[in-house]
This record gives structure tokens, sequence and C-alpha cells, in this order.
């Protein structure tokens, strides 16, 4: 029985899985252990190995939209070795890494540990190069872009967001990877349009309120995290936490949801699920950060430990990204026109936040929040 024989193409392929592989392992076992485990130092070993099986001039690998690439070739094989180093280099701000040629053992080592930290940009080395977020994103309005063009690109971040989430299928399977762009889109913008909050996108229409709303929290919840210094992979997981807060709802009866008139007692119930519905889902999905489900169950939880959905107060304070997201949330919904109700003016909700000070949110967060919409609003 003859076998068929691999073509060059199949060949180089199948020795880039090898080596993302290898990579991704290395890194996890780093994760798992430290640099002076045996068993990190072999698993470093072959991941060099690897590399140079695979090495040219230099080894490229880079993200575009959904898909890593190394060396011009798309990544087909890898399962979820593939989404773990997309999901890690999209917290670490990166979308693109240059290994050169003259790379060498130590460094190609120091780089997988570099990898495996959390809350720490990657550093510099001779031979292993990096791309940010604000040259590389793929979904972010090019350099020469005008300012009248940015609310069309909400607007795509809006379409982006109904896309990722569905039509609400039974199996309610949300697109965590176009959610990221999104994400990705929105950081990047920021580093252009001081004005951006003239541009939060209004609601259309009553079924697209989740949507919009999804969009317009998350560039509230980025924007007050940017003010506070909060570093690139941070910004990140509060975007797309921020994006995946009502994440409970498509769980909700869309009858209730989009009812045009006041609820009753029990849909109001049903309604105050929708935190605990969101964490239990999202909790699922193992490639999110572990924030995006802590928010998700918190962003009705008041600061002085009151709200849904566990009754009475509670003696766990809020997350402080929760924090965020909460204040974000508060304020684009009464500034959205629902069928109950009438959009009130930002002055007005300013006024109701003040009022709520101390209880329902963070006195410093509600006093950095407000001077950045009037910051905002006068540029």
């Amino acid at each position: 029985m003859e076998y068929p024989v691999k073509t060059e193409t199949e060949n180089k392929a199948e020795d880039i899985s090898g080596f993302i592989t290898a990579l991704v392992i290395a890194i996890s076992n780093y994760s798992l252990y430290s640099k002076e485990h045996e068993s990190f130092g072999e698993f470093a070993g072959r991941c060099f190995s690897a590399l140079q099986t695979i090495m040219q001039e230099k080894v490229e690998i880079m993200i575009f939209e959904n898909e890593l690439i190394v060396n011009r070739v798309p990544v087909r094989n890898g399962g979820l070795h593939i989404n773990n180093l997309i999901a890690r280099m999209r917290k670490k701000g990166v979308l693109r890494v240059e290994i050169l040629q003259g790379v060498s053992h130590h460094e190609m080592t120091s780089f997988i540990m570099d990898m495996a930290q959390t809350g720490q940009k990657l550093k510099g080395y001779p031979n292993i190069m990096s791309g940010s977020v604000d040259f590389l994103v793929s979904s972010a309005p090019p350099e020469g872009y005008e300012s009248n063009s940015v609310p069309a690109f909400v607007e795509e971040g809006v379409e982006k967001v109904r896309s990722a989430f569905g039509s609400g299928s039974v199996f309610r399977q949300v697109d965590i990877k176009g959610l990221e762009d999104v994400v990705m889109g929105f950081i990047s913008v920021f580093r252009r349009e001081a004005s951006i909050l003239k541009y939060l996108s209004p609601v259309k229409s009553f079924s697209e309120y989740t949507y919009t709303h999804a969009t317009n929290v998350s560039l509230l919840s980025v924007l007050q995290a940017e003010s506070l210094g909060i570093g690139q992979e941070f910004l990140y997981e509060i975007g797309l936490a921020a994006l995946l807060h009502d994440a409970g709802k498509l769980f909700v009866p869309k009858e209730i949801l989009e009812k045009q008139g006041k609820l009753e007692s029990h849909e109001f119930e049903e309604i105050k699920k929708h935190p605990l519905y969101g964490a239990r889902y999202l909790a699922k999905i193992t490639s999110l950060p572990h924030i995006v489900p802590v928010i998700a169950f918190e962003h009705h939880i008041k600061y002085d430990g009151t709200g849904y959905p566990s009754p009475g107060r509670n003696d766990k304070k809020q997350h402080v990204y929760s924090q965020i997201v909460a204040i974000a949330d508060f304020f684009d919904a009464l500034r959205s026109r629902r069928p109950y109700r009438e959009s009130m003016e930002i002055e007005e909700i300013f006024v109701l936040m003040k009022k709520c000070s101390g209880t329902d949110f963070n006195p410093f967060l509600i006093d950095n929040f407000i001077n950045l919409i009037h910051s905002s609003l006068n540029k």
C-alpha cells in the first residue's frame, strides 16, 4: 500500500503548527511552574528547536482579523493552541511579533517568560520585535482619517457587536473574537480622537438597544480606565468585559426585553437575573479574561453592597472594574430613549449620579467621570 507523499507546503504548515504548539506549551508551563523547574527548560528548548525548523531571515507571527498568520501562512492546525496564543498576544496589546535569525536560546526563553507574565507589556529584545495595537489593529481607522469619519467607525462597531451576538438562536453563541477586534479598534480611536464622547452611537430602534448600549458602555469604560492610567492589557479586558456586561440578556425572553411599556413585577424579577445568567455563561468560555464574568455579575451591585442579583448588602466589595462599567452603564442607559421613558439630558444625569455618589457609585470615579464628560464635550 502506497501512502501519499506530503507536499512542501503541507510540510511547512506542519512545521509552523509544531512551533506554535511548542511555544504555547512553553508559555503555559512557565505560568504553572517557574524558569527553575526542569520541565520549563525542556519545553523552552523544544520551542527553540521548532523555531529553527521554520526560520528563514525571520519568523513573523501576526493576527489578521481572527486568524493567526505565521510567515504569511494561515495556521489551520493547532486548535486551542492557536486561540491561546491569539488571546495572549491581544492581552499584551500586540498583533505582530518578528523573531530575527540571530535570536539566541536565552533570548527566546526570556520572551517566553515575558509572554507568560500578566499585567506587563512586552520588553524590548535585540532580535524579537513586537508591533503595538496603535499601528497594527486591522479594525482601527487609518492614520489619515478625518474626525467626521468617527461616527461611521463607531457605527461599524455596533454592527460587529450585533453580528457577534448573532440573532439570539437557541444556542446563543457569542463570537468572542469579533468582539476583541471591536475593543482593539476603540482603544486605537482613543489615541487619536479626544472628543470621542460626541460620537456615542444613538439608539435607532428598541430592538437594537442591547447592541448599541454595549458598544457605548465599552467606549465609556475604556475612556475612564485610560484616564486613570490603567495599562494597555487591562484596557482591553475592561473594554471586552463592558461589551459583554449584558450578555445574560440573551437568556431573557425577547418580549420582556423589548416590551414597550412598564414592566410587571415578575418581568422585572426576570430582568434582574441577567447578571447571574451572564456570569454563568461567560465563566464557561475559557479564553476570556477572568474579570469578564465578574463584571457581568457585579455591574448592578452597588458601591455600598446593595443591588442585585444578590439580595441585601454584600460584604464583598464590588471590583473597581465593575464600578467603572456600572457608571458607564448607568450614564448610557439614562441618555438613551427607551420604550417606557424619554432620554435625559446629560446635566440631569449628573445630578442623579452625584446624589448616588457614595451609595450606588464610587465617589472618586463619579467625579472623574463627570470631569471627563465635561472635558470631552468642550473640545
